[in-house]
Order: C-alpha cells, then structure tokens, then sequence
C-alpha cells in the first residue's frame, strides 16, 4: 500500500460508524431542493428506511441507477408504488452490492426530491419538506450530529457481492433488469 494511504488508514481504524445523519439546509432560492442530508443506517435496516424515504416523493417518479462509478441512468417516471415492488424483487443486490448504486427521483421546474443509495450504502438525500424527513429519521431512531464520517471517505477495496453469496445476482444482471424495468428505450 502506498505511503500516502498510511494516515487515512490509521484514521479508519480510529473512526466508529454509528447510524446517524448530516443535514444541510438550503436557502439559495436558485436550487429545487431546500435540504440535503446523508444518513449511515445499518445495512440490515437499509432497505426499510429506503422505501420510507420514498413516501417524501410524489405518487409519480423514476428510478435512477448505475454501476459504480459510472453513468447514471435516468428511468421513465412511472407509478412510484410500481417502482417500489420493481426494485423490492432486487433488494438483496440493491443493498449489499457495492457496484450498484440507485435512487428514486422527481423533478420538474421548481422542485427537486431524491433518495439515493450510494455505492457504500449510505443514504443521500436531497429534499423540500424537512420535517417530513426528520419524521422519518425519529421513527427509525436515527439521530442527528453536527458532523459525520461515512465510509466512502476511506480507501475500500470492492468485491463482487457473488464471491460473498453465490446466490447473488451479478451485478451485470441487475443493471440489465433494471434497464429493462425502467429504461426500456435505452437497452
């Protein structure tokens, strides 16, 4: 490992991830969005607090993926409640695969909501109705701090979820399906 690495690590191993957010308020009338917060929640708790951030967006969304570190793919805006069963028939590779990334999304002229799980596993979360999300992060008993660090700040090495579950679809299948679910004209 280069030497350069030597401080982050030694940083990592003094770091304790606790389930928690990070909210900041957006005041710049230019922007669609009037917060921004990133939540660390237990992988195993992940996909419930997902679909509950999905009650911030309207009836009607899209869903939007990527493998890591690349492209996002916008999906086709559909009945969110029909997107929600779509991705729930993937669960297990949404929330343990570390190359996938995904989210819902709305937007239109003057607003802009998304819950976005990120290549680590945290949640990110661009919204306009904050008291909507702090209910939800109450009822998850997950707290606020001032300042967190998240695991994506740190040097990781990535496997394929397939080495780890043999029962695992590739992360390749899950982006075909994906793509065919919610980008059919893009396939």
């Amino acid at each position: 490992m280069p030497r350069s690495y030597w401080d982050t690590i030694d940083a990592w191993q003094e770091v304790e991830f606790v389930e928690g957010f990070v909210l900041t308020e957006v005041e710049d009338p230019e922007q669609l969005f009037r917060f921004y917060a990133e939540v660390n929640v237990n992988n195993s708790r992940l996909w419930e607090l997902f679909t509950d951030l999905a009650a911030m967006l309207p009836s009607v969304c899209a869903c939007i993926f990527c493998p890591y570190e690349d492209e996002v793919t916008h999906g086709e805006y559909q009945d969110k409640a029909l997107v929600l069963g779509k991705l729930a028939s993937l669960q297990k590779e949404l929330v343990q695969d570390c190359f996938l990334e995904f989210g819902l999304i709305y937007e239109d002229e003057k607003t802009l909501m998304e819950a976005y799980v990120a290549e680590s596993k945290f949640v990110k979360v661009w919204g306009v109705d904050r008291q909507h999300f702090e209910q939800i992060m109450q009822q998850h008993r997950i707290p606020a701090f001032e300042e967190m660090r998240f695991v994506d700040e740190f040097p990781k090495v990535v496997v394929p979820l397939t080495k780890l579950d043999a029962e695992a679809r590739p992360t390749e299948e899950v982006i075909a399906l994906l793509e065919k679910a919610f980008a059919p004209n893009q396939c």
